[in-house]
């Protein structure tokens, strides 16, 4: 939680008070900087890229160079010193960054600032900016995260997005940049993969698509699970995302229809035929039985291997819940990430 600083605290710190009349507005930005762990690029910077999420837009660029990539995005540095900056964050390349913004524009609600600077700093002063961004946020980053694991990861080893550092800033109606500082109370080695360009704009158009489908819900739980590192909490985030993606994606199923793509009735009893699956499929209320007729009408991308996969990962989830095993096997965690991704993958 950010701290309350006494009016003599912020003017021995050289903020001075903000006359009566004087008011600073700025649209305000958010830049949120990822190590990428799992694949390396020898480019600085790629291209950038916008998409949207839930109706927000964001864009986002990759490389081995943090500066090269803000450079890319917003035409400016992200740190004085990148050596210095890795030194202290206790990172190496390649980088994600991912940007949000512009806001709306907010008008200064803090009393104390230092305007007498080409860089305006200002104490706590927009709070709502921070509010407007941080929505922004949760809208786009969980699908994002996960359309980009799922994207990365079924190619090659799975491929982590290390949060690292984030900034937020924003731009004065007279050009400036606005720098708003509050300090904040809390408590509180890997294979690599080298890939070209064109490998990387490939699965990074593949994420963005993936993230501008992805369910909600599914992307909340997927969001937790690559940002768990316990076992057991871990398995049952992914196995909550399927689970969501499975009965979501069996309430659209047009059934009629897809029964009778499927059954091949004799002459004699069309009618009758039809008439027994529909009423079997009306008794598919387990979750097994509708994640086999999901594969069967829905998703051609997984196979004979990626169904048994799922019930052997039903059953470790069953005997979880009912305390018979206390953690997954671990090589069950990693199927049922690899099972996640392939579901959000688009049809071949």
């Amino acid at each position: 939680m950010a701290m309350q600083l006494s009016t003599a605290v912020l003017e021995s710190m050289g903020y001075q008070p903000l006359p009566p009349h004087a008011s600073i507005s700025a649209r305000f930005h958010y830049l949120h900087v990822y190590e990428i762990r799992g694949f390396s690029v020898d480019e600085q910077s790629l291209p950038s890229r916008t998409g949207a999420v839930a109706g927000k837009q964001y864009q986002l660029a990759v490389g081995a160079s943090v500066n090269a990539v803000c450079r890319t995005l917003i035409d400016d540095d992200f740190a004085d010193s990148e050596p210095e900056w890795q030194k202290e964050h206790k990172c190496t390349p390649p980088y994600l960054v991912v940007h949000l913004g512009p806001t709306d524009q907010h008008t200064f609600a803090g009393t104390h600032a230092k305007v007498d600077e080409p860089t305006i700093i200002t104490y706590d002063g927009f709070p709502q900016a921070r509010v407007e961004l941080h929505a922004w946020g949760q809208d786009v980053l969980p699908a994002l995260l996960a359309g980009l694991a799922s994207s990365f990861s079924l190619h090659d080893q799975p491929v982590k997005f290390v949060p690292t550092d984030r900034a937020f800033y924003g731009v004065a109606s007279d050009g400036r940049t606005v720098l708003d500082t509050r300090f904040l109370m809390s408590a509180s080695g890997y294979g690599s993969t080298r890939l070209s360009a064109d490998q990387t704009a490939e699965r990074l158009a593949s994420a963005m698509s993936i993230a501008s489908h992805m369910k909600q819900k599914v992307a909340r739980f997927y969001h937790l699970a690559l940002h768990e590192d316990d076992p057991l909490k871990r398995f049952l985030y992914f196995f909550l995302a399927i689970e969501i993606e499975t009965h979501a994606t069996f309430s659209t199923i047009d059934h009629p229809k897809q029964i009778a793509a499927l059954v091949d009735p004799p002459s004699h009893a069309v009618a009758t035929t039809r008439a027994f699956f529909n009423n079997q499929r009306e008794r598919w209320t387990n979750l097994r039985d509708r994640f086999v007729w999901c594969v069967l009408c829905e998703w051609p991308q997984l196979s004979d291997s990626d169904v048994e996969d799922f019930k052997r990962l039903k059953t470790i989830r069953d005997e979880i819940a009912h305390g018979s095993l206390s953690a997954p096997p671990s090589d069950s965690v990693l199927v049922v990430e690899k099972l996640a991704a392939k579901l959000q993958l688009p049809a071949p």
